[in-house]
């Protein structure tokens, strides 16, 4: 079965992906390290354990693992214990990632030296929201010098309300 980054951005793109980059989407088990920043106030603290995001810290182990379910992947992350999930699914209208009782439909813009993950929609129980109030989401993906796949996200609330989390770190294959 095709992973599911190539059936979304097709396989020439998917093709131009750093090896690293192009590994993890194929699904599997990797482990690595992160830094963890924590939320910036009460409202994005209270989001911050909605979806179960990882605290703050300098250093900590992770392990992600990705496989196929429910039409998609599921994407299982444990940062030093403390685990959160997504699944990931092309639905009628894009790509969709849903944490708990939030869906986010993102695009994928793509090149040679990774790819970023950019919300263009959302949803709360299936209901649409204004993308206006939606959290600002940065996610890019990247190959280090050593070849190891790397992250950095951000997820910040909109209006200004503060930062939910920012994690970033590397992986290989387990």
């Amino acid at each position: 079965m095709r992973p599911l980054f190539a059936r979304v951005l097709g396989e020439d793109a998917f093709a131009r992906l750093p090896p690293a980059v192009r590994r993890l989407h194929q699904g599997g088990t990797f482990t690595g390290e992160a830094a963890v920043e924590g939320p910036e106030g009460l409202l994005p603290r209270i989001a911050a354990w909605i979806v179960g995001f990882p605290a703050a810290t300098a250093q900590v182990p992770v392990r992600v693992t990705i496989k196929p379910g429910a039409g998609g992947e599921v994407w299982e992350r444990d940062f030093g214990g403390r685990r959160f999930r997504s699944r990931m699914a092309l639905e009628p209208a894009g790509l969709e990632e849903q944490f708990g009782p939030f869906g986010f439909r993102v695009a994928l813009p793509a090149d040679g030296s990774g790819l970023r993950v950019a919300v263009q929609g959302w949803r709360l129980l299936g209901l649409p929201l204004p993308l206006a109030l939606a959290p600002l989401g940065d996610a890019v993906e990247s190959q280090d010098e050593a070849g190891r796949f790397r992250f950095d996200v951000t997820v910040r609330l909109p209006l200004g309300l503060g930062r939910v989390v920012r994690y970033r770190g590397w992986l290989v294959p387990a």
